[in-house]
């Protein structure tokens, strides 16, 4: 046998060698595990123009209690998987919609190429863009409670709570200050910036020890919690999980492509999903925060535990959309 024909024979083998010794395989799509690992059933409308996510358990019946998402800056609809997934597990539906399209293509900008970063924090959560972003919120609102279905699915209003992440958790709070407008039963604020936040809507923010901000608008994580101290008694409650950095608590899932960087950086980074124990890892995309800057690496969110901090959360709302109980917590305070 020639050489180069032994070469052509060996090939396919040395192909999978090859596989073997780059790493785990790559992980499934986020929708397909969602489905067959989770029993989550996915699925997408459009709303005035904006793309709205859904997600929900595939064994719950109409009508569902509803938690709105709002993703933070430079992410869309598709953001805030584990937040989604956990509180979808608990028989809510969820709904993610980024309000502006701007927002979701904040790192797509010119200020971001040309790296004024601290510029574009303050566009994004500045007065001017802070007002539109709540007007668009309004109208979407309006127009998904006008609708008699949501992709099919019946909702009970009535029972809904807005949850949010930086710029979303932002919008949020705002709504919750406005009393001339519609109000959820409960707001969710994760890592918001220093705000003002008067209202009685019952709320939750949720920051930690090393909620950082790469953009340069926040001094100490500690700031992060202002809002949480100015609410009326009674009507807020902080949830701390400890050493969880800011990438950490989007939630977010990467896109697919990042798990080539996993294998380069030598890494098994995959992330516990909601419902599996401590400490096993889901099957679901490695990774972490959006593009943008981060206070760590792409990988950082799925080393993360927020499984803890998820089911306080999805606590929080049982206790203000279904009257269950909420229980004692270290990393719970109440106002």
């Amino acid at each position: 046998m020639t050489l180069n024909r032994l070469a052509v024979c060996l090939a396919p083998l040395l192909l999978a060698l090859a596989g073997c010794a780059s790493g785990p395989p790559a992980p499934k799509p986020w929708a397909e595990t969602a489905a067959r690992e989770f029993n989550l059933a996915l699925g997408r409308v459009t709303v005035q123009g904006r793309p709205v996510g859904l997600t929900r358990s595939q064994a719950a019946g109409s009508p569902l209690p509803v938690v709105v998402y709002l993703p933070g800056l430079g992410q869309d609809a598709e953001a805030g998987q584990r937040w989604a997934a956990a509180w979808a597990q608990a028989g809510y539906a969820v709904l993610t919609v980024q309000p502006l399209e701007y927002d979701a293509a904040a790192w797509r900008s010119p200020l971001a190429r040309s790296g004024e970063f601290r510029a574009l924090g303050e566009r994004h959560y500045g007065t001017a863009q802070r007002a539109e972003r709540l007007a668009a919120l309004r109208g979407l609102l309006a127009a998904l409670q006008a609708s008699p279905t949501v992709g099919g699915l019946t909702l009970d209003w009535d029972r809904a709570a807005v949850a949010g992440y930086e710029t979303g958790a932002q919008t949020a709070l705002d709504l919750g200050s406005d009393a001339s407008a519609w109000q959820p039963r409960a707001l969710i604020a994760i890592s918001p910036p220093p705000m003002e936040a008067p209202g009685g809507t019952p709320a939750l923010l949720i920051t930690s020890d090393t909620d950082g901000d790469a953009l340069g608008l926040v001094r100490e994580p500690a700031e992060r919690r202002r809002a949480f101290e100015q609410r009326a008694p009674g009507s807020a409650w902080l949830l701390t999980p400890p050493g969880l950095s800011h990438a950490a608590l989007s939630g977010t899932l990467p896109p697919e492509g990042w798990h080539a960087q996993d294998q380069h950086r030598g890494r098994n980074m995959a992330a516990p999903m909601p419902t599996q124990p401590r400490g096993q890892g889901a099957t679901g995309p490695a990774g972490g925060a959006p593009r943008g800057p981060r206070s760590g690496s792409a990988t950082e969110a799925a080393m993360a535990d927020l499984q803890e901090a998820m089911q306080l959360s999805t606590a929080f709302l049982d206790a203000q959309l279904r009257s269950a109980r909420l229980p004692a917590s270290p990393m719970l305070s109440a106002r």
